[in-house]
C-alpha cells in the first residue's frame, strides 16, 4: 500500500468515528434519544442511501444504530438539518457541505481499491482536519493535519508528533490560542473592514464585535496614538484643551475607521466599556468622567449627494445630516434653508448650531468618514448655478474655522495616503488637493498604528490568549541560534532590540508582520492594517493544530500550498497572473517546490525545506515600490529555527529552487515574478531533445572520460563484433542497455562479449575488463545531456528573445553543465568486472568498486590500471618459481618442454592469470630461471636443440624470443649434442713458395639478400633463425618484411581498423601502409 493511500486510510478512520459521534450527538439533543433521532437521521438522507442503511439493518451486522452513520451520509444531514448545523458551522455552513462530499467520493474510490491520488488524498485530509476542528475534535485534528503535511514531502505516515518538552521548541499553537471563530475558520474577513455607519445603525449588518462596544474594545489594542486621540477629544469635548480639529491619516485599512468607531462607543457606549479600558483613557485625559455628548457621523460611502428620508425630513446634504445627527429636527431647522437650497452655510449659521447643543449642556463631536468618496459623487449634483461638490468645499472650510472657534466641539476626519487608495476616479486628485488644502490649516494629523505598536495590535485582534513566558523563551533561543550564526545574518539580528521585537510580536517573525505591514502595506491594493489582519488570519487558521508548525509563524509558513490562501492572495495582489506562478511552483501536491522535498527526502522532507523557501521568496516578492524580493540573510533571519532549518540548508534549497522552479528569478537577490524565467523556456528545449541524441552526447563522454593507455576503451559495444579478438588490453564500457542493477541484461552482455568474437569464439579472453555503471547515474547523466542540449540549443537561437537576465544565466548554466554531464558520466561507472575462475575452474567475475579511484584518477583507464595493480591482477614482474610450479599451473609435470610462444598466449588466454603490463615482464622471469637454475632455455631447429641457455651459461634479454622454436626446460633436461669425432689431418708436404711479385687480393661474400616467395605462415618462425645465422656470420643484418592482402570482393575494412592497425598500433611497428 502506498504512503498515500495508508495516511487517507488512518485519516478516514479517525473522521469516520468523530463524524458517527457528531451527528448521533447534535440530533440527539434535538430530537430525543431512541427512535425520534434515527428517524430524523434516515429522512435526511437520499432514497438511494435510505435503502442501503436499511439492507445494512437486514444484514444483521449493527450492534448499535450510531454504527450506520457513515462518511457518505455527513453532507446529507448538515445539508437537510439545516437548522441544527447552520448556527454550529457559522458561515462555514455551506462550504461544510461540500468538503464532506468531497471526503465522501475519494473513500468511494479509496473502498474499491481505487488508486488515490496525492491531490485527491491532500485535499480530503485538508478538509477532514476543517471539519474536525469545527466538531471540536482537536487531537483528531492534529493527527489528520499530521497526515496531511507528510503528504507534502512524501514523509511515512505517522501520528500527529509529540510536541518537545522544551516550550522554545514547541509548535506556536501550544502557547497562543487563537480566537474561536478563526481558529475554526469561521471568521469573516469582512470582520476587519469595520464600517462607522452600520455600527451607528446597530442593525445586525456591522459584526457583533463591532456592535459592542465592551468586545470592541476588548479585542481593540489601545496604542499610544490612539489612546492620545481619544484622550485629546475627550479633553476638546469637556473643555480642557485638546484639537479642534483632527485628521487620522493613514494607507488603506491602517485603523482610521477603527478609531472614529472607538471614539464613538467612547462617547455614547462608555458605560459598556471594562473599567480598566475607560479609567485608562480617562487617566491620560485628566478627567473623571466623559462629557455627555451630541454626534453627528457622516459616512462618504453610505451618504446620497440627492438626500435621503428620515424622522418626517428629507436630508439632502452634509450640513443638514450634521444639524440633525446634533439637535435633531431643532438643530436641522436651523439650517433647514441651506439644506433645501443645497447652498452651503455660513460659519455664523453653523456656530449658532454648536451654541443650540451647548445650550442643552452636550458637546458635540462630528465624525466624518470617505468624505473624497462623497465629494467625488457630489459633482454630479447641480445647485444654482454650482455644484453640490462646490458647496460641500466651501461648508467645510466653514466647518473647520466654526468648530476651533467653539469649545466643546470636536471634528475627527480620516484621510487617505493617497487618492487611488480609496477612490481612483479622474476627478479624485483634484478633490483630494483641495481637501488637504482646507483641512491642512487647522488639522492635528494623528496616525493610529505606529512602528511596533502594529504587533500589539495583531495580537489582540486574532488571539485570545498567549503565554507571555513562553514569548519570552522562545526569543531567547532564537537570539541563541542567531548569536551562532552571526556572520550569516543582517546585523540588527543580534541587538537586544530584536530580541525585544521578537517577544513583542510572538506567535509571529517579526519579520512576517513588518514585510506585511511596510511592504506589502505600501502597494495600492493592501488595505494595511485591515490586509495584514485578514491575511495573519488565514495563516492562523492553516496552522493551527499543525504538528508541522514551528516556535513561530514565519514567512515560509503562510499555507501558499492551501486554495483558500492563494485566493486571498490573488485578490490581494490584484493581479490574475501570479495564479501561473502559484500553480506552478508553490501549490500542493503539485508544485514543484513540494516535489523537490518528496525527492531529497532527509531534512527536505522533515522541514518542508523546499517549500518554506520558495513561499519566503515569494512573500517577499511585492512592494508598491521598486525594490522586491529578499537577500539570503534576510532568508536566514526570516526562517531560521532552533533545531531545524540552518543557514547552510536555506543555501542548498536555494541553489536546488534556482534550477527548478518557473518564476523565481535570482539576481542579487531571490524574487518571484509573474513572467516565466530561464527554466520555463529550458524546460519546453529540453522535452524537444529526443533521448537518442542525447544518448549520443553521453556515449561521447564516456568516451573521452575512459582515456587511452594501456587499455584501449570500447564505449557501449552493440555486439561481440564491436571488440576485436586481439592479444592488447580492452577495456569495455557497458551502456545504459545493461547497468549494474539490471543483472539479467547485464550478465546476458557480458556473457556475448567475452564468450564471442568475429568469426567465432574467443580466443584472448585474458585481454579485457569491463565497466558496469549505475542505472540511476545513467539516467541523471543523460537528462543533464539534455539539459546541456537544450541551453545549445537556446543559445543559437537567434529568433529567441532573453531578457539580460536570462542570457547572463543561460551562460552560467552553460558552464556548469558543460562540466556536469562528464562528471556525472565518469562517476556513473562504479563497478569494474575482471574474469576468472573459481576453485572448480569456473569461469566467474570478480566485481570490484572504483569508486573511490574513478574520483581522484583523471580517466577511468587511469583508476582502473591503479584498481588492477592494487589488486596484482596488472603486474609488471613474475617470479619464475611460477612459472615451473604453483597456483598458475602453467607447466604441467609431465611435459618436457614449455614453448615460449604459448607461454606468452597463455596470459592472454586463460582468466585466472593475472595481465602482464608488457612482454619484457616475462623475459625478465625467464632470465631469472635461467640465471637461479629453476629451469634451462633452448632454440630448437625441430627437435634439435640448436642454442642452450643454463646456469652456467645464462641467457640475455635479447636472446629470447617468443616462438617455437624457443623452450623452457627442467634443468640438464635438454640433450647436449655429442661432438663430432674428427680424423686426424693427413701430412702434406709443404707447397712450394709463392712467386715472389704482388699478388691480387682476395675478396670473400660481402652481401647477401634473401627472398622468400609465398613463405608458409608455419615457417615463420625460422626468420629468426635465419636472422640469427646471418648475424653469426658478422654481418649487420636488416629484415624488411611486405606483406599483401587482396580479395576482388574487397577486404573487410572493420577487420583492418580493429585488427590489424590495432596490432600495427600496439607494438609502435613502423610500417608504410599502401592500399587500393
Amino acid at each position: 500500500m502506498s504512503n498515500v493511500q495508508e495516511a487517507f486510510g488512518k485519516a478516514v478512520y479517525s473522521y469516520a468515528g468523530a463524524v458517527r459521534g457528531y451527528v448521533s450527538g447534535r440530533l440527539k439533543g434535538v430530537y430525543g434519544e431512541g427512535k425520534p433521532w434515527f428517524e430524523a437521521f434516515m429522512a435526511s438522507l437520499s432514497f438511494q442511501k435510505q435503502n442501503n442503511v436499511r439492507n445494512t439493518i437486514e444484514a444483521g451486522n449493527v450492534k448499535a444504530p450510531e454504527d450506520l452513520i457513515d462518511v457518505t451520509h455527513f453532507s446529507d444531514v448538515i445539508l437537510r438539518q439545516k437548522d441544527i448545523f447552520k448556527p454550529l458551522f457559522g458561515n462555514q455552513h455551506s462550504k461544510a457541505v461540500t468538503w464532506a462530499q468531497e471526503i465522501a467520493d475519494v473513500r468511494h474510490e479509496y473502498s474499491h481499491q481505487k488508486p488515490v491520488s496525492d491531490d485527491d488524498a491532500y485535499r480530503a485530509l485538508d478538509n477532514m482536519a476543517r471539519l474536525l476542528v469545527l466538531m471540536d475534535e482537536n487531537e483528531k485534528a492534529a493527527e489528520v493535519k499530521a497526515l496531511r503535511d507528510g503528504l507534502l514531502t512524501g514523509g511515512k505516515v505517522a501520528a500527529a508528533p509529540a510536541a518537545p518538552h522544551d516550550p522554545a521548541l514547541q509548535p506556536w499553537w501550544k502557547h497562543a490560542q487563537p480566537h474561536a471563530d478563526i481558529r475554526k475558520g469561521q471568521f469573516d474577513e469582512n470582520t476587519f473592514a469595520a464600517k462607522l455607519d452600520d455600527v451607528v445603525r446597530d442593525d445586525g449588518s456591522a459584526p457583533l464585535e463591532y456592535r459592542r462596544a465592551d468586545l470592541f474594545f476588548r479585542k481593540t489594542y489601545l496604542t499610544r496614538e490612539l489612546t492620545a486621540v481619544l484622550a485629546d477629544t475627550l479633553k476638546r469635548l469637556a473643555g480642557t484643551g485638546g484639537e479642534s480639529v483632527v485628521q487620522l491619516r493613514t494607507p488603506f485599512g491602517g485603523g482610521k475607521t477603527h478609531a472614529l468607531i472607538a471614539l464613538y462607543h467612547l462617547v455614547r457606549h462608555h458605560a459598556d466599556i471594562e473599567d480598566a479600558d475607560r479609567a485608562a483613557i480617562l487617566k491620560a485625559a485628566n478627567l473623571t468622567d466623559v462629557p455627555r455628548t451630541r454626534v453627528a457621523v457622516l459616512v462618504g460611502t453610505q451618504l446620497d449627494p440627492n438626500g435621503r428620508s428620515v424622522d418626517g425630513l428629507t436630508l439632502r446634504t452634509l450640513w443638514g445630516e450634521m444639524a440633525y445627527g446634533l439637535g435633531g429636527k431643532d438643530g436641522y431647522e436651523l439650517l433647514r434653508a441651506a439644506d433645501e437650497s443645497g447652498i452651503a452655510p455660513s460659519k455664523d449659521k453653523l456656530i449658532e448650531l454648536f451654541g443650540l447643543v451647548r445650550a442643552g449642556k452636550c458637546s458635540a463631536l462630528i465624525l466624518m468618514d470617505e468624505l473624497l468618496v462623497y465629494q467625488v459623487k457630489a459633482a454630479g449634483r447641480r445647485v444654482e448655478g454650482t455644484t453640490l461638490q462646490a458647496q460641500t468645499f466651501a461648508f467645510l472650510q466653514s466647518l473647520t474655522e466654526a468648530v476651533a472657534g467653539v469649545e466643546g466641539v470636536s471634528l475627527v476626519t480620516t484621510f487617505p495616503e493617497s487618492h487611488i487608495e480609496y477612490y481612483d476616479h479622474q476627478e479624485a486628485p483634484e478633490v483630494f488637493s483641495r481637501l488637504e488644502k482646507i483641512f491642512g490649516r487647522v488639522q492635528a494629523v494623528r496616525v493610529p498604528v505606529q512602528g511596533e505598536e502594529i504587533y500589539e495590535v495583531i495580537r489582540r485582534r486574532l488571539f485570545d490568549s498567549i503565554d507571555e513566558r513562553a514569548a519570552t523563551q522562545v526569543a531567547a533561543e532564537y537570539s541563541a541560534l542567531f548569536d551562532a550564526h552571526k556572520d550569516d545574518l543582517p546585523l540588527e539580528a543580534r541587538t537586544t532590540e530584536y530580541r525585544k521585537k521578537m517577544t513583542r510580536a510572538f506567535p509571529f517573525h517579526p519579520e512576517l508582520i513588518d514585510l506585511l505591514y511596510e511592504q506589502w502595506g505600501s502597494m495600492q491594493s493592501f488595505q494595511k492594517t485591515r490586509g495584514v489582519l485578514r491575511l495573519l488570519a488565514r495563516v492562523i487558521e492553516h496552522g493551527y493544530l499543525s504538528g508541522a508548525a514551528r516556535p513561530l509563524i514565519s514567512l515560509g509558513d503562510v499555507g501558499l500550498e492551501e486554495g483558500e490562501m492563494q485566493a486571498t492572495l490573488t485578490q490581494t495582489l490584484k493581479d490574475a497572473e501570479w495564479g501561473g506562478a502559484l500553480a506552478s511552483d508553490l501549490s500542493a501536491p503539485g508544485g514543484r517546490s513540494y516535489q523537490l522535498d518528496r525527492e531529497q527526502g532527509g531534512n527536505y522532507a522533515k522541514f518542508r525545506l523546499a517549500q518554506t523557501v520558495a513561499s519566503a521568496v515569494f512573500m517577499a516578492s511585492h512592494s508598491g515600490g521598486t525594490e522586491k524580493g529578499i537577500t539570503k540573510p534576510g532568508l536566514n533571519l526570516a526562517l531560521m529555527h532552533p533545531e531545524g532549518i540552518t543557514p547552510m540548508l536555506i543555501t542548498d534549497a536555494l541553489d536546488r529552487l534556482k534550477n527548478r522552479l518557473y518564476y523565481m528569478h535570482a539576481n542579487g537577490n531571490y524574487v518571484f515574478r509573474a513572467q516565466a524565467n530561464l527554466n520555463s523556456v529550458l524546460a519546453d528545449r529540453t522535452a524537444q531533445v529526443k533521448r537518442e541524441r542525447a544518448l549520443d552526447f553521453v556515449r561521447e563522454a564516456a568516451q573521452k572520460a575512459a582515456g587511452p593507455s594501456l587499455f584501449k576503451p570500447f564505449i557501449w559495444p552493440e555486439g561481440h563484433k564491436d571488440v576485436p579478438d586481439s592479444t592488447g588490453f580492452k577495456l569495455v564500457l557497458l551502456g545504459p542497455d545493461a547497468t549494474l542493477e539490471d543483472r539479467d541484461n547485464r550478465n546476458r552482455k557480458l556473457g556475448i562479449l567475452h564468450q564471442n568474437a568475429g568469426g567465432g569464439p574467443r580466443i584472448h579472453k585474458n585481454t579485457l575488463v569491463y565497466l558496469i555503471g549505475k542505472g540511476g547515474d545513467f539516467t541523471r547523466a543523460i537528462e543533464a545531456a539534455r539539459t546541456l542540449l537544450a541551453l545549445q540549443d537556446i543559445e543559437k537561437d537567434r529568433a529567441l528573445t532573453l531578457s539580460p537576465e536570462q542570457k547572463a544565466d543561460l551562460k552560467d548554466r552553460l558552464t556548469k553543465q558543460t562540466d556536469m554531464v562528464p562528471n556525472l558520466t565518469k562517476a556513473a561507472y562504479t563497478a569494474l568486472f575482471v574474469p576468472t575462475t573459481n576453485e572448480a575452474g569456473e569461469a566467474v567475475w570478480r566485481d570490484i568498486d572504483i569508486t573511490a579511484h574513478a574520483k581522484t584518477r583523471p580517466t577511468l583507464e587511469a583508476a582502473v590500471t591503479d584498481v588492477l595493480r592494487q589488486e596484482d591482477l596488472l603486474i609488471a614482474a613474475i617470479d619464475p618459481a611460477l612459472l615451473l610450479q604453483g597456483p598458475w599451473k602453467l607447466w604441467p609435470a609431465d611435459e618436457p618442454y614449455l614453448e615460449l610462444h604459448k607461454l606468452r598466449e597463455y596470459f592472454t588466454r586463460l582468466p585466472h592469470l593475472p595481465f602482464l603490463e608488457s612482454d619484457a615482464a616475462l623475459k625478465t622471469a625467464i632470465v631469472r630461471g635461467v640465471q637461479q637454475g629453476l629451469f634451462d632455455l633452448g632454440q630448437f631447429i625441430g627437435q634439435d636443440p640448436k642454442n642452450i641457455w643454463d646456469r652456467k651459461n645464462p641467457v640475455d634479454e635479447g636472446s629470447v624470443f617468443f616462438t617455437e622454436a624457443y623452450r623452457l626446460a627442467r634443468p640438464n633436461t635438454i640433450p647436449r649434442p655429442t661432438p663430432p669425432v674428427v680424423d686426424p689431418p693427413p701430412v702434406v708436404d709443404p707447397p712450394p713458395p709463392p712467386p715472389i711479385g704482388p699478388l691480387p687480393p682476395k675478396r670473400g661474400v660481402t652481401y647477401v639478400r634473401l627472398t622468400l616467395p609465398d613463405m608458409p605462415l608455419t615457417q615463420i618462425p625460422t626468420l629468426l633463425d635465419l636472422f640469427h645465422g646471418l648475424k653469426d656470420a658478422k654481418g649487420q643484418v636488416q629484415m624488411e618484411v611486405r606483406l599483401t592482402a587482396s580479395n576482388p570482393a574487397g577486404l573487410d575494412q572493420a577487420m583492418l581498423d580493429l585488427s590489424v592497425k590495432e596490432l600495427i598500433d600496439q607494438h609502435g611497428l613502423n610500417v608504410d601502409w599502401h592500399q587500393e
